[in-house]
């Protein structure tokens, strides 16, 4: 008759008998012929008595036979015990810059960014969400405007191959960087879609610092150590992420070089520290990295203290800022400024079937490079279709915002009876700066089709009529940053 062993598992005694006969004679070799003791309790109920069977077969003693590796819980514990650490607050650790209690203390409306919560605009009274942005955007576009951007990822990669490695990570080439400067570059994974972009600085001949978004920072960082440890294991090259030993401060506005200027004796002017470059000084008796680096478009230094500096270095440049009404502005206004100069945002424009090319980033792959992460992916023939979607800008006929994630139909129906479909919206914001609405988006073939219009349908059954325009809607030459 049928004696049961392994009541999870339905392992028999002549499960492990038979084991025993076909020539598994060693105690783990049993268990994964039989899957004795390989089920949730961990051979709590079975394993004793399946090992008393396998060594009554093998006409030995106990002992000789020996346990199973022992693995946790030894033991037994609740489930309410593993199920129980996390719920509610304690759910996902939550994540704070050096800055959250002013920003907490001066009314910031919060978003999760990632296990971040970044302020999203700084209402005041009874003011709007939108009316704070606007009003956030105008005076950092007039003036002068403060930015946390603690968050966004800095991993240090360091050795005499860092510039080799780099160069295998990003589209552009990062070893012919000099010490002092900055390059804005692109990563892709494997299969040659873009899964990240930031500034990378050159900190000495040995060492880079690459800046990445707030939510790809521990991804970016497993990645590299992911490549150097399976594939480039002789390479030398050290990689850690500091995210968090900095706090990173945007001064932003044609007021922002004035502002600095009465902190420190250093120059700032361009020949100084030049668009993309970058400086060590002394600001406010504070040690700071200023890097020379702009996501709205306007004069703007993106200044790295120490993490328990941050507070104090945050006071002395609102201190010094009043007298231009100094105003911190949020993610959401940061946002506007970039899509108002055609910068793209990872995962706004990319959703991990998005490639550089359809971007219109051409001009940040190297020609001159013999591989990179990507690269022959990005050769294959639906890669270098002609008809795939880029990126352009949209404008709305009557200056409407268009829904985010809005669809433009194209004519006919596919297969399955829906409307054909010809581009969708990526980025979507009123620009307090143009007085209307914008938007970018991926478009078929959009570039060779400027002018064109576009229907956009509305949930409510309307549509939104919009124009495909150049996706740089604010200051197309660049010069208030390089003033």
């Amino acid at each position: 008759m049928k004696s049961w062993l392994d009541y999870q598992n339905d392992v028999k005694v002549s499960d492990v008998q038979l084991a025993a006969r076909e020539g598994y004679e060693s105690v783990e070799h049993a268990k994964r012929y039989t899957t004795l003791g390989m089920a949730t309790d961990q051979g709590k109920l079975s394993n004793i008595n399946g090992l008393a069977i396998l060594s009554d077969a093998l006409g030995q003693p106990i002992p000789q036979t020996g346990t199973t590796t022992f693995r946790p819980p030894y033991t037994p514990i609740s489930f309410s015990a593993i199920a129980g650490a996390a719920r509610g607050e304690i759910f996902q650790p939550l994540r704070k810059t050096p800055l959250h209690a002013w920003h907490e203390a001066n009314g910031a409306h919060w978003e999760p960014v990632g296990q971040w919560r970044r302020p999203y605009c700084y209402p005041k009274g009874e003011e709007s969400h939108r009316d704070a942005v606007n009003r956030e955007i105008t005076q950092t576009r007039t003036r002068l405007g403060l930015l946390d951007a603690s968050t966004l990822g800095k991993i240090i990669v360091k050795g005499p191959d860092a510039g080799r490695f780099l160069d295998m990570l990003y589209t552009n080439v990062m070893s012919s960087l000099k010490p002092g400067r900055c390059r804005y570059g692109l990563m892709c994974n494997e299969n040659g879609f873009l899964m990240d972009d930031g500034v990378v600085a050159r900190l000495d001949e040995e060492t880079f610092l690459c800046h990445t978004t707030t939510g790809g920072a521990e991804g970016v960082h497993g990645h590299m150590e992911d490549w150097l440890q399976c594939e480039w294991w002789d390479w030398k090259v050290y990689t850690a992420n500091v995210t968090e030993q900095y706090a990173q401060i945007a001064v932003v506005g044609p007021k922002a070089r004035e502002t600095l200027a009465k902190l420190t004796n250093a120059d700032l002017g361009n020949d100084a520290l030049p668009f993309m470059g970058w400086a060590d000084l002394t600001l406010a008796g504070l040690p700071v990295r200023a890097y020379r680096i702009s996501f709205s478009g306007e004069l703007s230094y993106e200044i790295a203290v120490p993490a328990s500096l941050g507070r104090a270095l945050w006071d002395a440049l609102l201190e010094a800022g009043a007298e231009h009404g100094v105003t911190p502005y949020g993610t959401e206004g940061l946002h506007v400024m970039r899509a108002e100069k055609g910068f793209i945002m990872i995962g706004d424009e990319t959703d991990g079937t998005v490639i550089p090319q359809d971007l219109g980033l051409g001009w940040a792959i190297s020609r001159k490079k013999a591989d990179y992460l990507g690269k022959r992916a990005q050769e294959r023939s639906h890669m270098t279709d002609p008809n795939r979607w880029k990126l352009v800008g949209l404008e709305t006929l009557d200056g409407s915002v268009l829904p985010d994630g809005a669809y433009a139909t194209a004519p006919g129906h596919n297969a399955n009876g829906q409307r054909n479909t010809q581009g969708r919206v990526t980025s979507t914001y009123y620009s307090p700066t143009l007085g209307r609405g914008i938007a970018m988006g991926l478009v078929h073939n959009g570039p060779d089709r400027m002018g064109d219009m576009l229907d956009f349908p509305k949930v409510d059954g309307g549509i939104v009529k919009a124009r495909i325009v150049d996706p740089v809607f604010y200051d197309k030459d660049g010069e208030k940053q390089n003033v």
